[in-house]
């Protein structure tokens, strides 16, 4: 009886493995794969979700799924995608898993299990559902470093790191502060007062570095001219070398210059001041009769028409223009040829066609009437030896001018003498011509 009952238990522990495979298929990974009964998170009703991380460390299917350090569900099938892992995660319906919320591998002691932890980022509130299916992804997940992971960290910092230099960069930095404890304390001292002044032209130093910005911002977008200047540049410092020679010289002769004017200066220093005291004056008389040096100025650009001869000349496109050259012997004895052998100052001028007087000059005293001589005592007559011709009344100081009076023509004795001291004019009616 009891060989039968042993039979049948081994039986049913075959069928029941063959269940489990033919229920899991190709996908057995060991025992820890399997879905363990009791496990939370596990009902037909929970909901399930996805977790992208790129360590899971030494995570294991069937580790818990932790919110706010309380168990709410349970960790499924891990696999590998994209370099990274996909860890499904189904947890209790009834649980409220924030849309915010991020996923970290950690581990509940020093020595403890791993778990999965969904909570809201630190600092933040929890807000929002996550919807059921979702996926969590790579960048709202991380692992805190494990114990291994630790110890190794602190054995390598230990044995190969810089600890066991610690003790002589402590004898040393004490060596080199022995007997200095004045000097460093002074430049400690100068080191605060350098950041505090630093620290009270912050705001200078921002808009110094803004505007530097704005500098380099208007090199950048004048790129295409420093280019070229760039590239001009070195012909020209070229014959910046070629011409040093020249530029030297040029250099020690303006030093000389400036040595010489220094010393000249420095001698007649007194003389100077004097002559720019005096100078003052000069200037001052000069500037008050400014309006008048203008005028002067004015007119001397157009003498002797005056300043609006060219408005008064000028008619449209053309100009008035009458002129009268005199090129008589008697005009050039008295300029042209003054002052030589045939040069007269007192030679007599023959009116000219728009003098005041030519009107009044007549080459034929026969044809204007003459008027007897006054009742006087006859004058001594100079002695003549030829006829000459009438004598006109002498020109005015200044011809061009407009005359207040005209000697009638009745009056002028147009001559010449007779032979005889008592001959007599012959008298004509006037208007007569001969």
């Amino acid at each position: 009886m009891m060989r039968g009952t042993r039979r049948w238990g081994v039986r049913a522990a075959i069928s029941a493995a063959c269940a489990v495979l033919g229920l899991t298929g190709c996908s057995f990974q060991g025992i820890n794969s399997l879905p363990l009964p009791g496990a939370v998170g596990r009902g037909p009703d929970s909901v399930n979700y996805q977790v992208e991380i790129d360590n899971v460390a030494t995570l294991e299917p069937n580790s818990p799924v932790m919110l706010d350090d309380v168990v709410v569900g349970s960790v499924g099938r891990m696999t590998v995608k994209d370099w990274h892992a996909v860890v499904e995660i189904s947890v209790q319906p009834d649980v409220v898993i924030p849309a915010n919320a991020v996923a970290s591998v950690g581990q509940t002691s020093l020595l403890g299990s791993m778990h999965l932890a969904l909570n809201p980022p630190p600092g933040e509130p929890p807000s929002g559902r996550l919807e059921p299916g979702a996926t969590i992804p790579r960048n709202s997940s991380s692992t805190y470093p494990t114990t291994e992971r630790t110890l190794a960290s602190l054995s390598t910092v230990i044995n190969g790191g810089g600890l066991g230099q610690i003790s002589d960069i402590i004898h040393n930095f004490s060596a080199a502060v022995s007997g200095r404890e004045t000097e460093i304390r002074e430049l400690l001292t100068r080191l605060d007062n350098f950041v505090g002044v630093l620290d009270a032209q912050r705001d200078d130093i921002i808009a110094a570095i803004q505007q530097l910005k704005r500098v380099a911002g208007t090199f950048a977008g004048q790129r295409e001219v420093l280019d070229r200047a760039m590239r001009e540049l070195p012909p020209a410092i070229d014959v910046l070398i070629e011409q040093r020679p020249q530029l030297t010289t040029a250099l020690q002769k303006l030093g000389q210059f400036g040595d010489t004017a220094t010393r000249l200066v420095n001698e007649a220093g007194d003389d100077l001041v004097k002559d720019l005291e005096h100078l003052g004056p000069t200037l001052e008389k000069i500037a008050d009769i400014g309006p008048d040096l203008n005028l002067a100025l004015l007119w001397a650009t157009a003498f002797p028409y005056g300043p609006t001869f060219a408005d008064r000349i000028t008619r449209g496109d053309y100009i008035n223009l009458f002129a009268v050259f005199d090129l008589t012997y008697p005009r050039l004895k008295r300029t042209l040829l003054l002052g030589t052998r045939w040069g007269d100052e007192n030679a007599k001028l023959i009116p000219a066609p728009g003098d005041p007087y030519y009107l009044n000059y007549s080459y034929n005293p026969l044809s204007l009437g003459v008027a007897p001589p006054p009742q006087t005592a006859p004058a001594e007559k100079p002695p003549v030896d030829a006829p000459v011709l009438p004598v006109a009344p002498p020109p005015p100081a200044a011809p061009w001018l407009p005359q207040s009076t005209v000697t009638p023509q009745a009056q002028i004795f147009a001559g010449p003498y007779g032979n005889e001291p008592s001959a007599e004019p012959r008298a004509e009616a006037p208007g007569g011509g001969g």
